[in-house]
């Protein structure tokens, strides 16, 4: 007769990553919200918001708001689609709005205000945005896109420092242009990588490209 914890042990070894990750991206949740609008964070801030200005970095301040929209993730994988990576399209299409759904989750629950709800002398770049600023969700779909894009093509290493450099500059860019505290994207960031690592471990996720080149 099996022992009266073997199904608990027999679930645990089968879904213990997965566990781990949603406690992972819960005790993130929480530390954040006791790191947000500390002395180190309003510092952090204040020299990206108002101590790097330039015209040029503006500029990109509005392009980084476009790249890390939930609708530029999914106009990519369309064009993937279209391409003919169509089972990596159709996963991380899910991917990409499951992701976003869990950021509105968390950010329905903590509803943190945003940097200039909170502080005089904000630089609000373009348009401001209202709603809870804990976590960033542009850093979160940021680097949840590169992961899916890193874990499907195997891209060297060059190439996969390039494009989580570029997630990087996504998620530093809502300190710059004055929407999030740098713990907003820090968390938002690894909730995105932690939730690529989740996705892509499940069935739903193609597995990596052949490498003989042929699409799947």
């Amino acid at each position: 007769m099996a022992p009266l914890w073997q199904p608990y042990v027999s679930f645990w070894r089968q879904y213990r990553v997965t566990i781990l990750i949603i406690m992972a991206i819960a005790g993130l949740s929480v530390a954040g919200l006791f790191a947000r609008g500390q002395p180190l964070d309003l510092q952090l801030f204040r020299t990206i918001n108002t101590g790097l200005t330039t015209v040029g970095f503006d500029t990109l301040g509005d392009a980084g708001y476009v790249l890390g929209t939930v609708w530029f993730s999914l106009l990519l994988f369309v064009a993937l689609f279209l391409l003919g990576y169509r089972h990596l399209a159709a996963s991380a299409v899910g991917a990409v709005v499951a992701g976003a759904l869990l950021i509105l989750l968390i950010k329905t629950l903590t509803q943190q205000p945003r940097p200039a709800q909170q502080l005089q002398g904000v630089r609000l770049v373009s348009v401001s945005e209202f709603g809870s600023g804990f976590p960033s969700g542009h850093g979160a779909q940021a680097f949840l896109t590169a992961y899916l894009l890193a874990s499907y093509f195997l891209f060297p290493w060059y190439g996969q420092l390039g494009l989580y450099a570029l997630a990087g500059a996504i998620a530093l860019s809502r300190v710059y242009v004055g929407v999030h505290f740098p713990v907003d994207v820090l968390i938002g960031s690894l909730i995105g990588l932690l939730f690529g690592v989740l996705w892509t471990r499940s069935r739903l996720w193609p597995g990596a490209r052949p490498q003989e080149g042929r699409r799947r």
